[in-house]
């Protein structure tokens, strides 16, 4: 039994580099699911010459792509797949639906990560035309029609959020809801007795694990970090990744022994936030059920977020953690009540921890995921 996995770039087009991401960590985690199923996952990626390797549990094949559309990489790595595996038998699943083909072939599921046409229009487009007015509504309604069609080429969808449902419900009535399945996204968990702070005094340490990207609130967060430094002596902030405004935030806290900075793979989360007592996850926009949130509320971390897309089916504010605005101001309100209420910390650690544990461990999440791909294998092609 093969399940093949379609996805644009598991390792880089050389085949020599693995990309960190959320899409990537998911893709990890399912391939691995599938090998303790005894089954085989083979991910099928563009690249310049063909490679075969193996990458842990999954086994990836890049298939030569030159100057191509989109639309014709999907349908030259959906040709790819079939080729090596028994259309009739075997699995295929597209990584995100945005990376989906119109398939009627009940064997195939899509995967919808959470809203992404929430974006600022002007992180959309380049075109300055399209940034205000008549423009902006022109593009946020292009970038809606696309979410929807992308959403419905595959019959069988796998969502990570509600948040999503509830507003591509606002547009159509359900179709083929038997075929829907709600998954939130995970983390593992730690041990009760890893994730005491001693005892919530001294030192506090703040994370950022995000790619720096502008949608992941990477310049409000920046904000934020520099009035605190100026104003409250004992935080530490750690930022945690790699993407195009590194070199920005390096800039802006050079020489700043109070700031760090470094990169981690997936395997390697639970211990990095086991060493912080705060994770910040302050995107713009663009969020399903945040990898970032489960894995700071499973290791024991306070969580302050933004209340946009699927985070909203994570954090109850006040309770399992703190919702902000998606600007510096609200985010520095609430940041700085987690700083200085070591009582509102440890509580919001505490029930953060709780909810991962119940809601959003891996194992949860693969018990779920094994009703899907049976129900699905038991389909008739």
């Amino acid at each position: 039994m093969k399940v093949a996995i379609i996805w644009h770039r598991f390792l880089d087009i050389l085949g020599l580099k693995q990309h960190v991401g959320g899409v990537e960590t998911y893709v990890t985690n399912l391939a691995d699911l599938c090998k303790d199923k005894g089954w085989q996952p083979i991910l099928f990626q563009p690249s310049i010459d063909s490679f075969n390797k193996t990458i842990n549990s999954l086994h990836v094949i890049g298939v030569p792509i030159h100057g191509e559309s989109v639309e014709k990489q999907k349908k030259t790595l959906y040709q790819a797949a079939l080729s090596e595996i028994d259309e009739e038998k075997d699995i295929v699943i597209f990584a995100a639906d945005t990376f989906s083909l119109r398939t009627n072939n009940p064997k195939c599921i899509a995967i919808q990560h959470g809203i992404s046409c929430d974006l600022p229009v002007e992180l959309m487009t380049r075109r300055k035309i399209l940034t205000r007015g008549m423009g902006a509504f022109f593009k946020k309604y292009i970038q809606r029609r696309k979410t929807i069609r992308c959403f419905e080429k595959c019959q069988n969808r796998v969502c990570v959020d509600y948040n999503f449902m509830n507003w591509y419900r606002t547009f159509h009535t359900t179709k083929n809801a038997e075929k829907l399945w709600i998954i939130p996204n995970f983390a593992h968990i730690a041990n009760l007795d890893q994730i005491d702070r001693i005892d919530y005094q001294g030192d506090i340490r703040v994370i950022f694990a995000r790619r720096f990207v502008p949608f992941r609130g990477t310049i409000i967060f920046a904000e934020v970090v520099k009035e605190i430094l100026s104003t409250i002596d004992n935080v530490y902030f750690t930022f945690a990744g790699v993407g195009p405004e590194e070199a920005y935030l390096r800039g802006e806290f050079a020489g700043n022994p109070k700031v760090s900075f470094l990169s981690y793979l997936p395997n390697e989360a639970l211990d990095i936030h086991l060493t912080q007592d705060i994770a910040v996850v302050p995107s713009i926009a663009s969020e399903g059920t945040s990898l970032a949130v489960a894995e700071a509320m499973g290791a024991g971390c306070a969580v302050v977020a933004s209340g946009v897309g699927g985070i909203t089916n994570m954090i109850i504010d006040g309770y399992n953690g703190l919702l902000a605005m998606p600007n510096a101001s609200s985010l520095l309100l609430c940041l700085k009540r987690v700083i200085e209420n070591k009582e509102l910390r440890q509580k919001l650690a505490r029930n953060g921890y709780a909810t991962a544990k119940e809601a959003f461990s891996i194992e949860v999440w693969r018990e779920r995921w094994n009703h899907v791909l049976d129900e699905v294998n038991e389909s008739k092609v």
